[in-house]
């Protein structure tokens, strides 16, 4: 059988009249210059992450948020920051941010990936037995770091998802979050006092809450509560109000709804009592990550009064928050940046859709037939690769290179991806790579990779087909690498209230380093690999 040539990549058209705030920010900037020289040193970093916070619809939203934000913007700076990989996604994002390692270095590839020594997909903070750890991240996070100095500095996280809790932190510290199992929150270390914390306030209590929507949300929003394209998340249904005891799920469902943010924000309120975080010179860690403004992207899209009300509602909890951070620890005494782990893309219109990863993998796999005869040669083709099963790995080495490269010209054919390559081709020396091919470089693991990589063209969204969504993240769009990042550094004067971000873009994997600097350890970066 003659071999097929691999088709070219098409280059991704950039959706019409898509983000004028994205456009306005689209020049690359070097890293953010050092802060001032602190007049005393921060007993407290923060690492603020709202999760699927897109740089474009904070600045749709930044004119009617005049509480917390509008505080973190009158004495701090606002630029936009740019994620380095197509990795847009929980896992990666919460990794980068805490140990400024891609996923080329770090391994965590996404929120799940194919084991193809256990023949099937792992989460990213669970091992192989199902028990919660952070086996699979290959290097150091802020909390060892602060282990590794060995001056008495303690590292905690809060948040609704494990593997935004844990991933930052690395392999030590306190991570603490959510289980909608036990209706309460657990952590990965022994933690004393959470047991009295849940005990003092049950996550129970809240299974009878009703989200409705605040009088000014409809007229901020600008649409239409059932607007086109949404779906709801949780079962909580797609129109105001959303009652959790209506849904399948209460106790899953508070993931989904502001209510989520304020049990986090409340934890970590606790946390700070609990642990004495900065109540000495040792300068300790707190990671705070708000995972419910995922779910209701997701569900309802950036655009939707859903998303509208729930970030209203978090400005208003965030300025007690940073009046709380103020009494534990002292005005001039805490350092925070607020940013995400990724941002998403505004609700696919006619020139966008969605494809599902079933799609995909049927696609590849009726492909592979044609070069391999019946039967399964795909093992899973969840974003970003499409994985081989072991019996296609097993045929000889010519019929499966033929094999992959009828499965890429497929693929190339589907109108909602962008780029589809082979995976190989981008393994390594990413920093000899410029564009968008060190960014897929920078996304993928030779060990732990698929072998096709592929790309959602702008304005498709890839979604499961048991899981729906209305919006998503996963590409190399500005849209899902564009992020807000608000840097609140030690020494900080009070300035008048920013109304845009500055020019240009920062590196997301600058972050880590940063934080490490305030907190006086040394860069995730700069320490040993975690051991295998």
């Amino acid at each position: 059988m003659v071999a097929l040539p691999v088709p070219p990549s098409p280059r991704p058209s950039i959706v019409a009249g898509l983000l004028a705030a994205i456009a306005a920010c689209a020049a690359p900037a070097p890293p953010l210059a050092p802060p001032p020289a602190p007049s005393t040193s921060p007993r407290l970093v923060v690492l603020f992450v709202i999760d699927q916070w897109p740089a474009w619809a904070f600045a749709q939203k930044r004119a009617a948020l005049t509480g917390g934000f509008d505080r973190l913007l009158r004495e701090g700076t606002w630029h936009t920051g740019e994620h380095p990989s197509a990795a847009t996604m929980t896992a990666p994002g919460h990794a980068l941010l805490g140990t400024g390692a891609t996923s080329a270095r770090s391994g965590v590839l996404a929120n799940e990936w194919w084991r193809r020594d256990l023949e099937r997909s792992l989460h990213a903070v669970v091992d192989e037995n199902g028990a919660p750890s952070a086996k699979w991240l290959r290097v150091p996070g802020l909390g060892d770091a602060i282990a590794a100095a060995r001056r008495g500095g303690k590292a905690v996280s809060v948040a609704l998802k494990d593997r935004a809790a844990i991933l930052p932190l690395g392999h030590a510290g306190t991570a603490i979050w959510y289980d909608p199992r036990r209706v309460a929150w657990i952590s990965l270390a022994p933690t004393p006092w959470l047991a009295a914390w849940n005990a003092a306030r049950p996550i129970s209590a809240h299974l009878h809450d009703v989200w409705t929507a605040l009088p000014e949300t409809a007229r901020l929003a600008g649409v239409p509560d059932a607007a086109p394209g949404e779906i709801g998340e949780k079962d909580l249904g797609v129109t105001f109000p959303h009652a959790l005891d209506a849904t399948k799920a209460p106790a899953d469902a508070i993931h989904a709804t502001p209510l989520g943010n304020d049990l986090v924000l409340d934890t970590a309120t606790e946390a700070i009592a609990r642990e004495q975080l900065g109540a000495d010179d040792h300068a300790d860690l707190l990671v705070v990550s708000l995972s419910a403004h995922d779910y209701i992207g997701h569900g309802w899209g950036q655009e939707s009064w859903e998303a509208w009300d729930a970030m209203l509602r978090l400005d208003r909890r965030l300025a007690g928050f940073l009046a709380e951070l103020d009494r534990a620890v002292g005005p001039q005494r805490w350092a925070m940046i607020a940013t995400s782990d990724h941002g998403a893309s505004p609700m696919p219109d006619a020139r966008g859709g969605r494809i599902t990863y079933s799609q995909i993998k049927d696609a590849a796999n009726r492909a592979a037939i044609a070069e391999l005869g019946p039967g399964e040669w795909i093992a899973t083709a969840k974003y970003p690769t499409v994985y081989l099963s072991r019996a296609a790995l097993a045929r000889p080495p010519r019929e499966l290179a033929i094999a992959t490269r009828k499965i890429i010209f497929a693929l190339r054919s589907f109108p909602g991806l962008a780029r589809v390559e082979r995976a190989a081709d981008f393994w390594g020396r990413c920093d000899t790579r410029s564009g968008d091919d060190r960014a897929l470089c920078l996304a993928l693991d030779p060990e732990r990779s698929g072998e096709i990589a592929y790309l959602p063209a702008a304005g498709w969204v890839m979604q499961s087909v048991d899981d729906p969504v209305a919006t998503g993240h996963g590409s190399l769009e500005p849209y899902d690498r564009q992020v807000p990042v608000i840097t609140l550094a030690p020494g900080r004067v009070a300035h008048p209230p920013l109304a845009q971000p500055e020019p240009g873009l920062v590196p997301i994997e600058g972050i880590a380093a940063t934080l490490a600097r305030w907190l006086g350890v040394t860069p995730p970066t700069e320490l040993p690999a975690a051991p295998r």
